[in-house]
């Protein structure tokens, strides 16, 4: 474990170094320095209700971040985690909406959510124990989603009455509510549940072992006896059950109805993220609550200073270029060392 935390230093200086990014950036936007720096930390910081919004727009990031980070130790690549966590919302609206609810009803939209995102996550993973990608068909199973919620949006689920795309409001009773003066989100509480128990099977449980050994090459975990192609359907089925409770506990915990822009782009946000825990399962939150943070400043340095809104856009991607391009430039001292030997 403690080798693996090791292996978080150079994505936490490149996030330093993108925050120094910032302050040109800043300048060249027509505002102060400090000024930006401070209405950054005063978004998040300021106040308890910004603190709130911090952790509300994390938690989404933190549970796809897992969905992406769970198969990429196995060595797959899951990109489908956007169409996941709608599937996951979707099943979560249909449950909230159907039924009333009651203590400890929340468990059933989240069983629903988990289940039917598995069911695309493990659809990739049959399709690439066929010969297809899985990078190209969860990208594809993205589009299938989308398209069948616009779809949904314009018919039966849409609330009639309402002047824009958008279901009924889940019932009371599913809701996720807060605590600290209704500030905090009691899906906070869920969803580090959910990231130590998914920590826990990756790191001290032999279906973890089977993971990292697929990770490392087919041949090694054949000769161990793994069932190669059954572990990558499992894997991409565990990834797309935990995309799917992003959305389940974004649903139950702060929208309550599903919409057509739900999503601000989580599931693709959470590649980054789980490229920069390099699949540490563990390691995805605090590089979570980093994209959240930066998420829950825009619209200040926006409102305030007047800043583009594409500047968090290049300090969210200056961290996974940074990552790249450190990792390829080991890759590829390591491949000169080797080959005159070859």
């Amino acid at each position: 474990m403690l080798k693996r935390l090791r292996g978080a230093v150079v994505p936490i200086l490149a996030i330093l170094v993108s925050l120094l990014v910032l302050a040109p950036l800043i300048r060249i936007g027509g505002a102060g320095v400090m000024d930006g720096y401070r209405e950054l930390l005063k978004s998040t910081f300021g106040s308890l209700v910004g603190l709130g919004s911090w952790l509300t727009a994390s938690l989404p990031l933190i549970l796809v971040g897992l969905g992406v980070a769970l198969p990429y130790r196995a060595g797959l690549f899951n990109v489908g985690g956007e169409g996941q966590l709608i599937t996951g919302a979707l099943v979560g609206v249909y449950v909230g909406t159907s039924f009333e609810g009651g203590p400890g009803a929340f468990l059933l939209p989240m069983l629903g959510a988990f289940g039917a995102a598995a069911c695309l996550g493990a659809l990739a993973g049959w399709l690439k124990t066929r010969g297809m990608h899985e990078i190209v068909t969860t990208i594809m199973l993205n589009f299938v989603v989308l398209f069948l919620i616009t779809f949904l949006l314009r018919g039966s689920l849409k609330e009639p009455g309402l002047p824009y795309a958008a279901s009924r409001a889940v019932a009371d009773g599913f809701r996720f509510h807060r605590f600290l003066d209704n500030k905090l989100p009691y899906g906070l509480i869920v969803t580090l549940v959910i990231v130590v128990a998914a920590s826990w099977l990756t790191e001290y449980t032999r279906f973890g072992w089977r993971l990292r050994l697929l990770g490392l090459s087919d041949a090694v975990a054949e000769r161990q006896g793994i069932d190669v192609k059954r572990t990558r359907i499992a894997a991409l089925a565990l990834g797309g059950g935990l995309a799917g409770l992003g959305g389940v506990v974004e649903l139950l915990g702060n929208q309550y109805r599903l919409g057509a822009n739900f999503s601000p782009g989580w599931g693709f946000t959470a590649i980054a993220v789980a490229l920069l825990a390099r699949g540490n399962l563990l390691v995805v939150l605090p590089f979570a609550l980093y994209f959240g943070f930066l998420q829950n400043g825009e619209v200040r340095l926006q409102s305030i200073l007047g800043l583009p809104g594409n500047l968090i856009l290049i300090l969210a991607a200056s961290p996974v270029i940074i990552v790249a391009a450190v990792y390829g430039y080991q890759t590829f001292r390591r491949a000169v060392r080797v080959a005159p030997d070859a």
